[in-house]
């Protein structure tokens, strides 16, 4: 009955006045002349369709699961056409969240705790949807993921293959890597009318690079003597990006722009560096001592994961790597060194794959150490409900 209660008093509270400025209410006119039409009382639903959730932490049960929220932006289009510049915003970052518990094949409009806040589709027209995850409640320039809604001109014109109409998010990885999110978007859906039941979403986009490090000695040590690393930074690569919405010969998709800064929108892209270390226990922790026969994964924690921007590493970035040789029975330094390798020319980093980067230090220069990369499929984060999980 509640539900009931709510739906209708939103349904009228859309529909009563233009001042209010909320979703679907207001008759607020577009630069194309379109105003928003009244809503329906068909609420707007998705399904997770089949992705499979890469990531960590792993999403070991349903119910976190249904704690993953996605944010779902739309755009009107009146009937006879189809999506594109003349098309109206409709909806602007709402909240999405699975409200069908025992299936997990519905996704709906949610409040920040689970609780039911519903959308609605126009009484006429299609609906073009553009969804990204996780969901972030500020896309107005202070969070990680920045929305624009209506981008100019000037940028579009340099984006090969951009969508029209379309909108663009510029993503920047969080400074400290226990905040860095696993970024994705789901594929455009267009032109959706009421009445066709949950959207199948395709939320298998995985639109960052996972970056690892794995690290052995070379060589021979004294007695009671083990080789630790104490921090790692990769140094000056690129740390914003816009992401556009792409159409090509009838395949709608995506790309990074790694030519017009999001700063300014010249072309000089912004760079940032990126610590790992023991002080802020992102790196081993149980067993830290290296071995010579087999590399360690260094940053196989939550607060270790590089989730960083698809590039083409430029000439300025490095790896600084900070190793220290110590007496295992007392626990004291006997020795520390850091050793800078440049980056630039090594493996580019693809999106939606891993660079596992393999560190071998030569413990009898001291400084000798030699960097491998590979590029590696995303791993699973092992959820068994593969048919409706979300990538995340």
């Amino acid at each position: 009955m509640m539900t009931e209660i709510c739906k209708y008093g939103l349904k009228a509270f859309l529909a009563c006045t233009i001042a209010c400025g909320v979703l679907a209410a207001c008759r607020k006119e577009s630069p194309s002349g379109l105003t928003k039409p009244q809503a329906s009382d068909e609420a707007i639903a998705f399904s997770a369709g089949t992705p499979r959730t890469k990531g960590a932490p792993q999403l070991s049960t349903l119910e976190r699961l249904a704690a993953q929220h996605f944010s779902v932006n739309a755009w009107y289009t009146p009937d006879g056409d189809t999506f594109g510049t003349a098309s109206l915003s409709y909806i602007r970052n709402h909240r999405f969240g699975c409200t069908d518990i025992h299936s997990y094949t519905s996704w709906r409009g949610v409040t920040s705790g689970g609780m039911a806040d519903p959308v609605y589709y126009p009484l006429d027209g299609s609906l073009s949807f553009f969804c990204y995850a996780p969901y972030r409640a500020d896309v107005s320039g202070t969070s990680d993921v920045h929305f624009d809604y209506e981008p100019a001109q000037t940028v579009t014109d340099q984006l090969t293959n951009y969508m029209d109409g379309s909108p663009l998010i510029c993503f920047t990885p969080s400074a400290s890597p226990s905040s860095q999110i696993d970024f994705i978007a789901a594929t455009p859906v267009l032109d959706v009318v009421r009445g066709g039941g949950p959207v199948p979403l395709d939320f298998t986009n995985h639109l960052t690079t996972d970056i690892q490090f794995w690290c052995k000695y070379a060589g021979s040590l004294n007695e009671n003597e083990g080789v630790m690393i104490s921090q790692i930074v990769i140094r000056d690569v690129i740390s914003s990006e816009y992401l556009y919405f792409t159409e090509s010969a009838g395949t709608l998709g995506f790309s990074w722009c790694s030519t017009v800064s999001p700063e300014d929108d010249g072309a000089v892209m912004p760079v940032s560096s990126y610590s790992l270390s023991t002080v802020t226990s992102d790196l081993i922790t149980e067993n830290p001592y290296l071995s010579s026969s087999e590399a360690k994964h260094v940053n196989n924690t939550i607060n270790g994961r590089l989730y960083l921007l698809p590039q083409t590493l430029p000439a300025g970035a490095f790896l600084d790597l900070t190793y220290v040789v110590k007496n295992t029975a007392s626990g004291g330094t006997l020795d520390e060194n850091t050793v800078s390798i440049p980056l630039s020319g090594t493996a580019a980093w693809p999106m939606g794959k891993t660079v596992k980067y393999t560190i071998t230090i030569g413990v009898a220069e001291r400084k000798d150490v030699t960097l491998s990369a590979s590029i590696l499929d995303w791993a699973d984060a092992g959820n068994s409900h593969t048919g409706q999980e979300l990538l995340y």
